[in-house]
């Protein structure tokens, strides 16, 4: 495709239907870049109502429409033409430094998608009738495969397109091109040649650590975070409305290790459904901040999570003995004593008051190091919404110097009781009966934290509203 092709090209893709054959630019007349195709009559050339065809010879159409006019239809008159997608993807593939392999079509007149030998895919969007509605649709689209993605569009400009991408937070996995910029080739090749060697370094980590069957593990890594925080969200309507089967936690189970994933040191793909047949919790993550310019070091957290997702954990009828004696258990095998083991349980909601009972059953297996954590789902959306949002996680890091340092009372029993943090220990979930004596019980037991979203709210207001050092510092210059 040369310089001079690409203007005339653009006004017919741009035209986004097919065109007599005076209607085709005239430098296109006779290249590979033109298709010719049969289009049926659909209304009547009379009166323009709608038709239905009632006999077709090798050279006619017979037709009748709503007001009974019946028609012969030359077939040489209905001969169009159109883009041949198939060669305007060769060329970009070509642009891109890679071979095109097929051509979908099937979402023709709206867009077709190429795909190409270095994994890349091209789509070009064409006769829309909902613009927005398409790009949309392609975003998706490109999100599910996870590959690394052209969007070419005939409109000169992209900043529509921009403002969807930043809806769906599609990073680098999808660049917006307007079709004139096509001949650009070092622009486009050099943004395949980042995206492609980011995916590679992924995936070359990905299979040295757990090698060659990975596609589980692809999945929950490539997801867009706001995505997996749509799922998170959605976990208790879909829960509440039957829509996830009894006894099956597996999509709470794996959303939540991919949250895990994003927020600490964690090990993909072990523990829960992924090890069947073993006793181990569902995630085991590892928190621990180094001491910086004006902090102390933090004590490391071992955490040991299972997830509940029923309406309402049943803390009553949860076993110890052979399954949660051994969770801590291993931490102790492991000679974990340097740190803190949070024993967590993330929840729903929970039935009646029944975690005070199951804390002290535990008693007999914690050791000094051991605690307690109930964290309700909506606790976890807060904190992986703050995570997500630059706005509140650098407030947050003003103050704390670092995200995890922010969180890390949420998640250490002997920090939570400080003095600084205590205010937190009383900010109590919602028990239907004998909420008095249940605050109570639960201020007797400084082991058994119950963080929800009440909790981390009142956290976050007072880390930013607090004093920040940092802060200053920064201020310092701009002076």
């Amino acid at each position: 495709m040369t310089q001079t092709l690409i203007d005339p090209l653009h006004s017919f893709i741009e035209s986004g239907q097919p065109v007599r054959r005076e209607e085709v630019p005239d430098q296109l007349e006779g290249t590979e870049y033109v298709k010719e195709r049969l289009i049926e009559p659909t209304e009547c050339p009379t009166c323009n109502n709608g038709i239905i065809i009632v006999d077709e010879s090798e050279d006619t159409y017979e037709i009748r429409c709503h007001s009974n006019h019946f028609r012969t239809v030359e077939k040489s008159d209905r001969i169009r033409y159109l883009p041949s997608f198939h060669r305007v993807l060769q060329d970009i593939a070509g642009k891109l430094k890679t071979d095109l392999i097929t051509t979908d079509d099937s979402n023709l007149p709206r867009y077709v998608i190429g795909e190409t030998s270095r994994d890349l895919l091209v789509y070009l969007v064409y006769s829309p009738r909902h613009y927005e509605d398409t790009v949309k649709d392609i975003y998706e689209d490109a999100i599910e495969r996870g590959n690394p993605s052209i969007l070419i569009t005939p409109k000169d400009t992209i900043s529509d397109i921009v403002e969807l991408q930043f809806l769906f937070s599609t990073g680098h996995l999808v660049q917006a091109v307007p079709f004139k910029k096509i001949d650009e080739s070092g622009l486009l090749s050099d943004y395949a040649d980042t995206a492609l060697q980011v995916e590679q370094l992924d995936e070359n980590v990905m299979r040295r650590r757990f090698g060659e069957d990975v596609e589980e593990l692809r999945k929950k890594v490539k997801a867009n975070p706001k995505y997996i925080l749509s799922i998170l969200s959605n976990i208790r309507m879909l829960r509440e409305n039957g829509e996830i089967g009894r006894g099956s936690g597996e999509l709470l189970e794996n959303t939540a290790e991919a949250v895990f994933m994003h927020l600490f040191p964690t090990q993909p793909e072990r523990g829960g459904e992924a090890d069947s047949g073993a006793n181990l919790p569902d995630n085991v993550f590892y928190l621990w901040e180094e001491g910086s310019y004006g902090h102390i070091d933090y004590e490391p957290i071992l955490g040991l999570v299972d997830t509940k997702s029923g309406q309402e954990a049943n803390f009553g009828q949860e076993k110890v003995r052979g399954k949660h004696d051994d969770y801590v258990e291993g931490a102790r095998k492991i000679s974990f004593k340097h740190g803190s083991v949070g024993h967590i349980f993330l929840v729903l909601d929970i039935d009646g008051q029944q975690e005070i009972k199951f804390y002290d059953r535990m008693q007999d297996d914690y050791e000094e190091n051991m605690y307690m954590i109930v964290l309700t789902l909506d606790a976890l959306i807060t904190i992986f919404s703050a995570y997500l949002s630059s706005v509140v996680s650098n407030e947050l890091k003003l103050n704390a110097a670092s995200f995890n340092r922010a969180i890390y009372p949420l998640f250490h029993r002997d920090t939570y009781n400080s003095e600084p943090f205590e205010h937190l220990r009383r900010v109590f979930r919602e028990v239907g009966q004998q909420p008095e004596e249940y605050r109570m019980k639960l201020l007797e037991r400084p082991g058994l934290m119950v963080i929800n979203r009440d909790v981390v709210i009142e956290h976050f207001n007072t880390l930013i509203e607090g004093p920040t050092e940092l802060e200053e510092i920064l201020n310092r210059y701009f002076q």
